[in-house]
C-alpha cells in the first residue's frame, strides 16, 4: 500500500508545516521531499503540523506491563512487552535478560529466536546483560549467579545465539586477556558495565576493541579526583559511547549534562524499563521484594532494580531538564543507537529506509505510530 504523509514538520528543519511531503512505498519510506509526488497514492494522511520522527530504538529494555521476559521465557509476555512499549514510540529494541543460569541463557536465546524470525515484531536482537559482570559492581542482579566466565560454556551461548545476540555487557576485568579478544572477535558488540575497572584498565580494555559501556555512571567505578575509574575513562575517550538512563533517579541530570557535553553523539539514550505501567505497590521478583515508589523501583537494599519510563519519557527528559535540544534528543534514541549496532535500516527518516515513524505533538505527546509503513492501532 502506499501511502503520503503531508502537513508536517521536521524537528530542526526550518520547511514549514505543509511543505514537505513523506511518502511511504509498502514497508520503507519511498520520498521524503518538497515536492508532491508525482504518482498518486491509495491515502493520504494530514499530520496536522504535528512532527514527524524516527521510531525509537532502545538498547535495553526488560519488560512492562508486569511482564518481564526474563522471568518466564515467554513468547506470550514477549509479545505483551513488545506491544507496550510500540505503544509508547519504541518500534525497535534489543530484548534484554540480566544475569542468568547458563540453561536459562540458551532458553532466552531460543524463544528470542523464534520471535526474531515473524515480521510484525520489533526486536532487533538479545542483549546479555551479564552474567559475567563484578560482584562489587552488582546492582540489582542475582549475587549467586554472577560469575567468571568459563569460555566452554561462552563459545555455546555465542554458536547458540548466533544473528540472535546483538550486544553482552561485561565486567571486562573478569576475562583474561586471551579470553576477551576471542569474544570481541566474534564481531557481537561488547559493552562493558558493572565492572569495577580502574581508568587504565578501562583504557586497555578500550584500546583491545570495546566501544561502548552500560548505563553510565550506575554500577560502575565512579569518579574521583584521584581515580577516574570507568566513569571518567568512558568520558575522556573519544572512541567510547556510553548509554544512559534519562529517568531522574539514576543520575542527576546535570550529569547527563555533563555527559552529553563531552560524548556528544556517542552518548545513547536507553529506557533499562523493568516494570513500566506499573502502579506503586510491593511486589516479588526473583526471589526479591521489590517497592516502587515516586518512580523509582528498589530492592530490600535500596538499590535500583530497573526504570519505569519509556524511551520517548526519557526523550521528554532530556529536552525539559538537560536543555537538549528537540533534533538531538530523538537521534539520542533513534539514529545514534541505530547506527552504533550498524543498523542502517532503522532510525533515519529518510528515502529507502524502514518506515518506522513516530508522529508527536509539540509537547512530543504521541498521536500515531507506524512500524514498517504500517499504522498501529491498539
Amino acid at each position: 500500500m502506499n501511502l503520503l504523509l503531508e502537513n508536517f514538520r521536521l524537528p530542526g528543519n526550518q520547511r514549514k508545516s505543509g511543505e514537505l511531503y513523506l511518502t511511504i512505498l509498502e514497508d520503507r519510506i519511498g520520498d521524503l521531499s518538497i515536492y508532491p509526488p508525482l504518482k498518486n497514492t491509495t491515502h493520504k494522511i494530514d499530520c496536522q503540523g504535528c512532527y514527524l520522527a524516527p521510531g525509537l530504538v532502545d538498547l535495553q529494555l526488560y519488560g512492562a506491563g508486569g511482564k518481564l521476559f526474563s522471568e518466564n521465557f515467554s513468547e506470550q509476555d514477549f509479545e505483551t512487552i513488545d506491544t507496550l512499549h510500540l505503544k509508547a514510540g519504541t518500534t525497535r529494541y534489543l530484548m534484554t535478560v540480566p544475569t542468568l543460569r547458563h540453561d536459562d541463557i540458551l532458553k532466552a536465546i531460543a524463544v528470542t529466536q523464534n520471535v526474531m524470525s515473524r515480521k510484525n515484531t520489533g526486536c532487533l536482537g538479545l542483549h546479555l546483560e551479564g552474567p559475567w559482570l563484578h560482584p562489587a559492581q552488582k546492582g540489582g542482579h542475582n549475587p549467586d549467579v554472577i560469575r567468571r566466565p568459563e569460555m566452554k560454556n561462552v563459545r555455546e551461548i555465542i554458536k547458540a545465539g548466533k544473528k540472535v545476540i546483538k550486544l553482552i555487557t561485561i565486567a571486562p576485568e573478569q576475562f583474561l586477556p586471551e579470553e576477551l579478544d576471542e569474544l570481541l572477535a566474534t564481531g557481537i558488540q561488547i559493552a562493558a558495565g558493572h565492572s569495577n575497572a580502574t581508568a587504565g584498565e578501562a583504557q586497555a580494555f578500550f584500546d583491545r576493541g570495546i566501544r561502548l559501556t552500560t548505563h553510565l555512571y550506575n554500577a560502575m567505578s565512579g569518579i574521583h579526583h584521584r581515580s577516574p575509574g570507568l566513569t571518567g575513562a568512558t568520558l575522556m575517550d573519544e572512541r567510547v559511547f556510553a548509554t544512559i538512563i534519562a529517568d531522574g533517579i539514576h543520575v542527576d541530570y546535570s550529569m547527563i549534562g555533563l555527559a552529553q557535553r563531552l560524548k556528544k553523539a556517542r552518548l545513547l539514550l536507553i529506557s533499562d524499563a523493568t516494570f513500566m505501567g506499573m502502579p506503586e505497590t510491593t511486589f516479588e521478583y526473583d526471589g526479591q521484594t521489590i517497592t516502587h515508589k515516586e518512580g523509582a523501583y528498589q530492592n530490600a537494599q535500596m538499590q535500583l532494580m530497573g526504570s519505569g519510563v519509556s524511551l520517548l519519557q526519557s526523550v521528554r527528559n532530556m529536552i525539559r531538564y538537560v536543555q537538549t535540544p528537540i533534533p538531538q534528543a530523538i537521534k539520542m534514541a533513534s539514529t545514534f543507537p541505530a547506527g552504533f549496532l550498524g543498523d542502517l535500516e532503522h532510525g533515519q527518516l529518510a528515502i529507502g529506509k524502514i518506515a518506522d515513524i513516530l508522529l508527536l505533538d509539540e509537547q512530543l505527546n504521541l498521536k500515531r505510530i507506524f512500524r514498517a509503513g504500517k499504522e498501529q492501532t491498539f
